[in-house]
């Protein structure tokens, strides 16, 4: 009789995890194709360079390039803000779709930049990268309003989980095959035909069935799952000062800069580190590492972390922040590691060799750093979105999500400007670099460990107004 209460209960969490893939389906349209393409600048920073300059050196547009990066930040955490407000008013499903229309575009765009015109084929590139900047920016605060109202509380961590492993394994899965594609010369045909993929996706998710708002909150499921009921409530001046402006979620805006430092700069850094001589690894064998270590990473992060984290946040939601401080202080730790360890010189030919660089013992300590830190990363990305919208209403999962996302972008934009600025400064030294910038970026362990104090507080409240609204709602529809 246990035995068979424990393979009931299995199999409801199994029922459970496919009802929220099939009910998410359009996030992870939209999602996955920004995944699979994000490595696209970063796995190719030199190749780029000699697209763009091919006379030149890399370290002597090192701040041009940082500035692309960056400025297509900022363009995407403006973007997010429109997006986000849009979201808690407007069909999600119509956003997601034109939004991933335009992104796709952004790439067909690309295709068709002149190469070896320095001045010209950057404004191209730049251009191009503005665009999917802008539409990308809407991904976030879409997938939040929308996973708000089709997943329940006790399975959102599974949700992220989930997302969190298929982001990583597309994106690496994505390094490997535009490193490729780059270093055989066809980076225009990858441009052309990903973009024309992409703008097919964002026509599908047109067809998409839209979730009615607030119908998986706890307070309220039994109520707005009936027919007919809807969760009319918008968000005014009094619900934004009694609920936003409180001092979680102003934390969370302000640890959101100094986090996406300190993931920014190994993004930016490491692969220029490791690409450019004396180590002249080749954009083919940075990505086949990736994938080797990175993946498995992120999957076992994923599978074991999800579950484990909404247990724990059942018990005490205290337990989300002390798992996203333990994994920004092993992501720290995982990345000073790997600027400091004595990585051999290689000829070109050498390094695009993957077999030779895995006969060199410190590769194989770098792709344990490649590991941990794909593996610990999922800590951040699954209890950071669930701990935010426990703490707001229906009404403002876009926009909490949105300003989130913006501050989090502008720091994520500044780290990459102020690596390419420091690099050129301290005259192409990365250990110096790496260990001012992400020093910034630690900042954000000490603002999440000041947010214990008031947690617990934030969400009784919103779930007091809920109750509140729940009543309210069936008194109406029972007159």
């Amino acid at each position: 009789m246990l035995k068979s209460k424990k393979k009931e209960k299995k199999d409801s969490d199994k029922i459970s995890f496919y009802q929220i893939l099939k009910k998410s389906w359009p996030c992870f349209g939209s999602y996955l194709s920004y995944a699979f393409t994000l490595t696209v600048l970063y796995v190719n920073l030199i190749i780029i360079s000699k697209i763009i300059w091919p006379s030149d050196a890399f370290a002597s547009h090192s701040s041009e390039l940082g500035f692309l990066f960056g400025i297509s930040s900022y363009v995407m955490a403006f973007s997010g803000l429109i997006f986000g407000r849009l979201a808690d008013t407007l069909s999600r499903v119509k956003l997601f779709a034109f939004s991933t229309l335009f992104f796709g575009l952004g790439f067909i765009i690309n295709g068709f930049a002149p190469e070896g015109l320095e001045t010209i084929t950057y404004l191209f590139f730049l251009i191009s990268t503005l665009i999917r900047g802008f539409f990308s920016g809407g991904f976030w605060p879409l997938i939040n309003s929308y996973i708000s109202d089709t997943s329940l509380e006790e399975e959102k961590s599974q949700f992220f989980g989930v997302l969190n492993s298929l982001f990583q394994l597309f994106q690496l899965t994505g390094m490997i095959i535009v490193a490729i594609l780059f270093q055989f010369g066809f980076w225009r045909f990858y441009f052309l035909f990903i973009g024309s993929i992409i703008m097919i996706i964002g026509i599908i998710i047109f067809k998409a069935n839209e979730p009615k708002r607030a119908s998986t909150r706890e307070e309220l499921v039994d109520i707005i799952g009936k027919n007919g009921v809807k969760y009319e409530y918008k968000l005014n001046k009094e619900t934004l000062k009694e609920t936003i402006l409180k001092p979680t979620n102003i934390i969370a805006f302000a640890e959101g800069i100094f986090t996406t430092i300190l993931l920014s700069v190994p993004d930016f850094l490491l692969v220029a580190y490791i690409q450019s001589p004396p180590h002249n690894l080749s954009s083919t064998s940075t990505a086949l590492f990736m994938m080797i270590f990175g993946i498995p990473g992120s999957i076992f992060g994923s599978i074991v972390f999800a579950k484990l984290s909404d247990k724990l946040a059942k018990r005490n939601i205290k337990n989300r922040i002390y798992m996203i401080i333990i994994s920004m202080i092993g992501l720290f730790i995982i990345f000073i590691i790997v600027f400091i360890l004595p990585l051999p010189s290689f000829t070109p030919e050498e390094g695009n060799n993957m077999l030779n660089l895995l006969t060199f013992p410190v590769f194989w300590s770098m792709g344990l750093a490649a590991f941990g830190a794909r593996s610990i990363l999922g800590l951040y990305n699954i209890n950071q979105p669930p701990l935010l919208q426990r703490i707001n209403l229906p009404e403002a999962q876009g926009l909490i999500s949105s300003v989130n996302q913006f501050l989090e972008s502008i720091g994520y934009g500044t780290g990459t400007i102020l690596a390419g600025v420091l690099l050129a400064f301290f005259n192409n030294n990365y250990q110096i670099t790496v260990i001012l910038t992400m020093t910034i970026g630690i900042i954000g362990v000490f603002l999440w460990i000041t947010s214990t104090k008031w947690i617990e507080e934030d969400a009784l409240r919103i779930s007091n107004i809920l109750q509140d609204r729940g009543n309210e709602i069936s008194s109406k529809n029972k007159s």
